[in-house]
């Protein structure tokens, strides 16, 4: 099956780049000084991020802000699903080289190969790869419950995300309050709940009992959870009282109320849960790990759908990346996509 889906550690590692030997003042006395290099100095090294607390971190979020529960958890998959010996493992998107898929995935050589799909050709500077043989990787997780209490829907109060445990509790929550605004409010769903209607312009308005229904508040939390360009990408800003949205943003309507286009996708009925590879520091300081998304082969003749007491064994698993970027107030998800 080839399906494209949609579309990111216990203590930060802060990388120094080491500077070149600055030119010599001393010469052989045949010399003229005149013609010697003048002495560079060394560089000054750039300030360290600030390593910021979950509790700093909130403190920037708007008045009403999601609180977070941390617990330890056990690797597993639902009830209903059979931890497979190997699966197929597909990259959508990848940037570099097979041989350097082969190695980040800890493959062997010549594991990787191209696919070619004209129905669904990657983004341009990528490639769409699998390999047939790829163990999935069992690494130590922790449990985050993210907790938004003054919601008018109960389906919408709380969410609970299995997350690496090698994340600290800041870049956790940064994760988990991603995971929860993209699938209750970007994702499977595009919205604030409540909302009223306006016919003429085919625009939803947040109304109280909504998570934020000030433009304002909904910018500032984005802007504590995503990097600038990912929050930029939900953010319409200023629109006029008689145009219509754009679907998939947020745009700030008369007064500082949010103003959308509603809308919902489905989901996969072969989608299985979601794993993670573990997270690694990169050399330009973020932390980069991958969401593999497990999947049955929705050819198999033996599906006769979920429940009743039926367990299936997932033959595939899809691979989008999850990069997260320090800056001096905590972590940011730089990408992030739903696995389902």
């Amino acid at each position: 099956m080839k399906r494209i889906l949609t579309a990111a550690l216990a203590c930060a590692v802060l990388l120094a780049g080491c500077a070149a030997p600055a030119p010599t003042s001393e010469a052989p006395g045949s010399t003229p000084a005149a013609s010697l290099p003048e002495s560079t100095p060394d560089p000054a090294p750039a300030p360290a991020p600030k390593e910021v607390s979950l509790e700093e971190w909130q403190t920037a979020m708007p008045a009403d802000a999601p609180s977070f529960l941390f617990n330890s958890a056990e690797l597993a998959l639902d009830e209903d699903v059979l931890w497979p010996d190997q699966v197929e493992l597909f990259i959508p998107r990848w940037e570099g080289t097979l041989e350097e898929a082969d190695k980040a995935f800890g493959l062997p050589a010549g594991s990787f190969s191209k696919l070619a799909d004209p129905d669904y050709p990657p983004p341009e500077g990528t490639i769409s790869i699998h390999a047939e043989e790829y163990v999935l990787p069992k690494i130590p997780v922790q449990q985050v419950t993210v907790k938004v209490p003054w919601v008018e829907f109960t389906f919408n109060r709380s969410a609970t995300y299995v997350v690496p445990a090698a994340l600290d509790r800041q870049a956790a929550g940064a994760l988990a309050g991603a995971q929860y605004f993209l699938s209750r409010h970007h994702g499977a769903h595009h919205g604030l709940d409540p909302c009223t209607y306006d016919e003429a312009t085919w625009s939803y308005t947040a109304t109280e009992g909504a998570m934020y229904v000030r433009y304002s508040e909904l910018e500032q939390f984005l802007g504590c959870v995503f990097t600038p360009e990912a929050s930029g990408e939900m953010l319409g800003g200023p629109l006029a009282a008689d145009a219509r949205p754009e679907p998939s943003l947020f745009y700030e309507g008369e007064n500082d109320t949010i103003r959308f286009m509603m809308s919902d996708r489905g989901g996969d009925i072969s989608y299985c849960g979601a794993l993670y590879t573990e997270p690694t520091l990169q050399a330009d300081g973020s932390l980069l790990f991958w969401q593999l998304s497990l999947h049955l082969d929705e050819e198999d003749e033996n599906f006769a759908g979920w429940g009743e007491g039926r367990q299936y064994t997932p033959t595939e698993a899809y691979a989008t990346p999850v990069r997260l970027v320090l800056s001096e107030t905590g972590w940011r998800v730089a990408e992030y996509s739903l696995p389902n």
